[in-house]
């Protein structure tokens, strides 16, 4: 395996631990009763109404941010690059840390981050094929430098 895969393979690796740990392993966290939430977007609706700004930020950014290295790094360890099966993949690793989280108590099990977990996964693939596409151009020579002189005016 050459060293750049492997090193988006580990990177990969460590990406997937952290988001397991703050998703499913976190400790001290324990519902007496199964948490599920298929009511669109009620429960950020409430949190921005009744708790700080902050809070809010954290439930809706959060649920996309740690969702968007997902779409950035798999594409880079797939053969076949795409969309669709990105944003697929994603999906499903959603669906099962929410499964997981229902099943084992764990959290609230929710509709909206099912939503807003594949809208990171979606970001982040999107910022992985820009990266792409200014990497490529800078090594021709060409796209970088034309990109440094846009951004300098």
């Amino acid at each position: 395996m050459e060293k750049k895969k492997f090193a988006c393979l580990a990177v990969f690796f460590l990406y997937m631990l952290a988001l397991l740990y703050i998703t499913v392993f976190r400790p001290g966290i324990y519902y007496s009763e199964r948490q599920l939430n298929l009511a669109l977007f009620t429960s950020l609706i409430d949190t921005y109404r009744n708790a700080a700004l902050g809070d809010f930020l954290w439930l809706f950014l959060g649920n996309i941010g740690w969702f968007a290295p997902f779409g950035f790094l798999l594409p880079m360890l797939l053969k076949r690059k795409s969309l669709v099966v990105t944003t697929a993949l994603g999906f499903a690793l959603s669906f099962f840390i929410e499964t997981v989280q229902f099943v084992f108590h764990k959290g609230v099990a929710e509709l909206d981050d099912l939503i807003l977990n594949t809208s990171g996964v979606v970001i982040g693939y999107l910022l992985y094929r820009v990266c792409k596409t200014v990497w490529a151009n800078g090594m021709k020579g060409t796209g970088k430098q034309a990109f440094v002189n846009k951004t300098a005016d």
